[in-house]
């Protein structure tokens, strides 16, 4: 099986997209793996407890490695038995290509190819706006208006220096021009991966695989029909004052993906955004796991991306 890589920001469309491209008959992309963030290069402890995650969200039978999985060639062949397992339990026949999505990925790129020099990327943006927005009313990150600007920032410029990387075969699309003509905009994603377009994927809904039952509460949604109803909530549930700031926070990466800005010009930091911005973030450290963190710090140091064999 080929190998792709879905990226993007939390709150950008990716398991809409999954859910979409799942619905291909030569598809399959299961639950978040966090290969990348969790287990490649992570300690024996580390990666045997994701794996113990992996088999309960997948339902396979994975088995830990006796030693930490630090080696291109050990990767790639925990990561294939994974699929393999995987697809065998779906009971699905010709499939083509093995998906993988996971927000935490967009900044490993390079690991991923490491072990998949040949794999594709798909990446998908939406307005910065919408996606603070969403953040803020998540369970699982302790996250205000603001700090989720910041978020997006990080992961926005993650996707646009892979976008500039003439080395990786990545196809982008927006989420506002994908719920605005999703037969359009996945037909274009299916010719990336040399597949032929397939009307359920923009047409289907309802399809649970892909998604944990612990994660239902806020991915529901991505279960729905495609609709172009489900943009601009910032228009709708902001304030002018909230708007601003985070047009402050996060105006030079909107104009770069040409989302119009409607009153970052007439705002300058102030100490009001600066308290608010001191303590999401506080609230943000105390309950992100160090190693998480670390992570994502070291993931922006920039490195030599491997090259097609």
């Amino acid at each position: 099986m080929n190998h792709f890589f879905v990226l993007g920001c939390p709150r950008s469309g990716t398991t809409m997209l999954q859910q979409a491209l799942n619905r291909h008959s030569q598809i399959v992309i299961p639950p978040e793996t966090k290969f990348f963030y969790y287990l490649y290069g992570r300690s024996r402890a580390c990666a045997a407890r994701h794996v113990e995650r992996l088999n309960g969200d997948l339902g396979i039978g994975l088995l830990p490695a006796a030693e930490p999985v630090r080696n291109p060639g050990e990767g790639r062949a925990l990561f294939a038995e994974m699929a393999r397992q995987y697809v065998q339990r779906l009971g699905r026949d010709g499939v083509a290509w093995f998906g993988d999505k996971t927000p935490e990925h967009t900044s490993h790129a390079a690991r991923i190819r490491e072990v998949f020099p040949a794999a594709k990327f798909i990446a998908i943006s939406r307005d910065g706006r919408d996606v603070a927005l969403s953040l803020s009313k998540m369970p699982w990150i302790e996250c205000n208006l603001y700090v989720g600007m910041l978020i997006w920032n990080h992961y926005q410029r993650a996707v646009r220096r892979l976008r500039e990387d003439p080395a990786i075969e990545l196809h982008h699309v927006r989420y506002e021009d994908l719920v605005a003509d999703p037969q359009r905009q996945l037909a274009g994603i299916l010719r990336f991966l040399d597949l032929d377009y397939e009307p359920p994927v923009a047409e289907g809904y309802g399809n649970r695989e892909g998604i944990p039952e612990r994660e239902l509460a806020w991915k529901a949604r991505a279960l729905d029909p495609i609709r172009p109803e489900r943009t601009g909530n910032w228009r709708r549930e902001l304030s002018g004052r909230q708007i601003q700031w985070l047009e402050h926070l996060g105006g030079r990466e909107l104009t770069r993906e040409g989302y119009a800005l409607v009153g970052a010009n007439e705002t300058r930091f102030s100490p009001a955004l600066a308290t608010a911005l001191t303590w999401g973030l506080s609230r943000l450290v105390l309950h992100l796991p160090l190693a998480c963190l670390a992570q994502e710090i070291t993931a922006c140091v920039p490195r030599r991306v491997a090259r097609n064999a």
